[in-house]
């Protein structure tokens, strides 16, 4: 992906944040019932879609309960196929963003693409989860925790607008935390993502965690680089994380 066309600063650019309420966890059997997506920019929201879909099928009781979306609110809803142009001309020009993008993305990327529809594969995408992960790695951190922990406002969870906004402005309550660069910050996600998931596969390993295992810790493994590599002691930020992750290739010589 070329980032040539993106603002240099993830600040500066435009938003689409993104959240679904589904039928059940397993994108190739289970339907999209709720789609949200609430476009921001500089941390202000520009402007909101919230589309109910008819799944074509039953909504499991459990899934009601949880979501407050009854059968009757989306029976006679427009199907996916018919609002897929545009949910992709929502994204279009837009950073995309989700909470837990690991589950959003492939039930919408396998749903677009049954109907012959492709994931906008050059669009840059941040996962705000993956930092929670990192800088609260001894705690729970589903997102109604993450926002309280940050006092973002979330009234209405797991609905998808409401959850779509609240993912956003999380996103940006981590900004004096996160490196400005976008370059620098999607490097940086992918290594605490890798580091997050060790540090789990860890945990379920050992009922006692080691406490010199710098993973179970919350430490980062990568040569000792940590959040301060951007702002403390490495005077090139982008030399720092390029030196901790020896595959990735910035666009310009340091």
């Amino acid at each position: 992906m070329s980032l040539n066309n993106w603002p240099t600063h993830w600040f500066d650019m435009p938003l689409a944040v993104f959240d679904l309420e589904t039928t059940g966890k397993d994108y190739k059997t289970c339907e999209i019932i709720e789609i949200g997506i609430v476009q921001f920019y500089r941390g202000e929201v520009i402007k909101v879609y919230d589309w109910l879909i008819d799944p074509e099928c039953e909504i499991p009781q459990e899934i009601v309960e949880l979501t407050h979306i009854r059968q009757e609110d989306v029976d006679g809803q427009p199907k996916l196929r018919d609002l897929a142009p545009e949910i992709l001309n929502a994204f279009a020009g837009h950073g995309i963003v989700a909470y837990n993008v690991n589950f959003d993305r492939p039930f919408l990327t396998n749903k677009l693409e049954a109907l012959g529809y492709k994931w906008p594969s050059d669009n840059p995408v941040i996962d705000p989860l993956v930092f929670a992960q990192h800088f609260y790695p001894n705690q729970r951190n589903k997102l109604g925790m993450v926002a309280e922990r940050l006092g973002v406002s979330l009234e209405g969870a797991h609905r998808a607008c409401n959850d779509a906004e609240a993912t956003g402005k999380v996103l940006y309550a981590f900004r004096d935390k996160l490196p400005p660069e976008l370059e620098t910050l999607l490097i940086l996600q992918a290594q605490w993502e890798r580091e997050n998931m060790e540090r789990n596969r860890w945990r379920r390993r050992s009922d006692s965690p080691d406490e010199t295992n710098p993973l179970i810790n919350g430490q980062t493994a990568a040569k000792g680089i940590t959040t301060a590599f951007a702002y403390d002691t490495e005077p090139d930020p982008l030399r720092a994380l390029y030196a901790a992750v020896p595959n990735a290739a910035p666009r310009n010589k340091l």
